[in-house]
């Protein structure tokens, strides 16, 4: 992801935006889709997705997002390239539901931990960041979007120990990835977003019990004991389908 935001100075707004064209072309060379973090405000926000979406970014990740905004970006960018709006203050906590549903392009929900935790008037701990970080992921998985949300400070990029135990969190919350600030905690992320083997294994057994099962004329299967229904099989093909993405990354 590159950063039209907070990384680059006031006044060097144009000049990152000028650069967004051949960074984007030597990055994405090998097919990696680049994201670009844009500015707040009709000026700056306007010339960023536009310079995004001429240089051929993937994404387009929008700050503290509001439904009206989300709507207003998925227009500039006219609505070919997926957005990726960020929650990160109380109401957008609130409004997470209508932010995820306010544009067909919105791809997926990120959840700017530092920002709300700012907003809140609290250091960014997992006993505040929890239950936001919750309500986004929830939102996300109504709508039909990816949920990128992570219940801990990221700011502290040496400790991965803390920054593992919480990507752990928020995978048991229903989060399929996050964001990080420095590349060590890319590692971190993708080795605990992924499926483990055992996980895999169980995986493809409960889809073989389902699938013998319905050649049997039985709607329900069991295995070791455990009832395997549609929901259980459900689950256990979505782990199957995070597998394949990891893989092709």
């Amino acid at each position: 992801m590159l950063d039209l935001e907070a990384a680059v100075p006031s006044d060097r707004k144009d000049e990152a935006r000028a650069n967004l064209a051949p960074v984007i072309a030597r990055l994405g060379g090998d097919g990696t889709r680049v994201a670009v973090r844009v500015n707040r405000g009709n000026d700056g926000g306007k010339r960023d997705i536009a310079a995004a979406v001429g240089a051929g970014a993937g994404f387009i990740v929008l700050p503290k997002a509001t439904p009206a905004a989300t709507a207003r970006a998925a227009a500039l960018a006219g609505h070919a390239v997926p957005l990726v709006p960020l929650i990160e203050d109380p109401r957008g906590v609130i409004e997470a539901l209508a932010i995820a549903e306010a544009a067909p392009s919105v791809a997926a929900m990120g959840f700017g931990v530092e920002d709300y935790a700012t907003e809140m008037g609290a250091p960014p701990t997992p006993d505040l960041l929890i239950p936001p970080a919750f309500l986004v992921i929830q939102a996300a998985r109504a709508a039909g979007r990816e949920p990128l949300a992570f219940p801990d400070t990221i700011a502290d990029h040496r400790d991965l120990q803390r920054f593992e135990a919480a990507a752990g969190r928020a995978r048991a919350l229903g989060a399929t990835g996050s964001f990080a600030i420095h590349p060590g905690q890319v590692a971190v992320l993708n080795r605990t977003f992924a499926p483990t083997s055992a996980e895999l294994e169980t995986a493809r057994r409960i889809v073989k019990a389902a699938e013998r099962a319905r050649r049997d004329g039985q709607a329900v299967a069991s295995l070791d004991g455990r009832m395997i229904d549609a929901p259980v099989e459900a689950r256990a093909r979505a782990v199957l389908a995070q597998a394949k993405r990891h893989d092709r990354r």
